[in-house]
This record gives structure tokens, C-alpha cells and sequence, in this order.
């Protein structure tokens, strides 16, 4: 996901979602290839360099919900943990049954039915239909 917003290498940005418009975490994460994005001139093994040079520069950013939730609630793929400022799916022992949710997975604007992927996705994706109903979706929310 290329986006001019998103910033060099390892920073945190809150972005809205090109999609729908609410607040979105952007991070570093692995390459659909294999690469890591964290070591990009280091292959799937990270102790061996890429034969013929480094890969092109271009990362890959993925959109998390801002917050930790419960794993257990979500499906493997929906479930992200961060190392580093790394965005690495699956989830970590180390976080203690809460992890970072991938975006795609309750986006109401892709998902034009409730998902039935998991029960957690269904929540997140009932809560954003709300809030985008309401019309707080955009970044920083409102003050009143």
C-alpha cells in the first residue's frame, strides 16, 4: 500500500483509511515476497543477503485499528503484533492475549455486509458503521 503519507522507515503515522475515512495506524510489515521489511537487503533468511543486490526501496505498510484487542476474538489473519515498530502477523506470546487488528478485516466501506470471518470482526465492523453514521470517522474527532 503506497501511500505519500506514510513516512521514512520505522515511524508510526495515524492516517485516515483511503476507504472509508477512519483513523488508521500505518506500519512497516513484511513484503508480499518474502522480504523483511525491517532488514530490506536481507531475504526470508535474515542472516543471508538477496543475490543481485538490494530489492527496490519500496515497503510494505499495512493499516492496523488503533488499540490492542482481545486475539481471541479474531481469526490468524486478522491478527497482527508489533516488534520493533514492525508489523508482523500472527500473535505473540508477549502480548498477553491482546493484539493489533488489520483494517481490511471490518472495513465498512469493504465490506458492505457485516464479516463473518470472526465475531471480533463483526463487532469492529458494527462499530465503524456507527461511527461513520454518526460522522466522527474522520482522524482526529471532534471536541465539543
Amino acid at each position: 500500500m503506497s501511500d505519500s503519507r506514510v513516512p521514512a522507515w520505522g515511524r508510526k503515522l495515524t492516517v485516515p483509511c483511503l476507504a472509508c475515512g477512519i483513523a488508521t495506524h500505518r506500519h512497516r510489515t513484511l513484503r508480499p515476497d518474502g522480504v523483511n521489511g525491517y532488514r530490506p537487503h536481507a531475504g526470508p533468511d535474515p542472516a543471508r543477503l538477496v543475490v543481485g543486490g538490494e530489492p527496490e526501496p519500496e515497503a510494505a505498510w499495512i493499516a492496523l485499528i488503533p488499540g490492542d484487542y482481545p486475539a481471541r476474538l479474531f481469526t490468524d489473519d486478522e491478527v497482527y503484533h508489533l516488534a520493533g515498530g514492525i508489523a508482523w502477523p500472527g500473535p505473540h506470546h508477549r502480548d498477553y492475549g491482546t493484539a493489533r487488528i488489520v483494517h481490511d478485516a471490518c472495513c465498512p466501506t469493504l465490506h458492505r455486509t457485516q464479516p463473518d470471518t470472526s465475531r471480533g470482526a463483526a463487532e469492529l465492523w458494527r462499530a465503524m458503521r456507527l461511527r461513520l453514521a454518526r460522522g466522527t470517522g474522520g482522524g482526529a474527532g471532534r471536541r465539543g
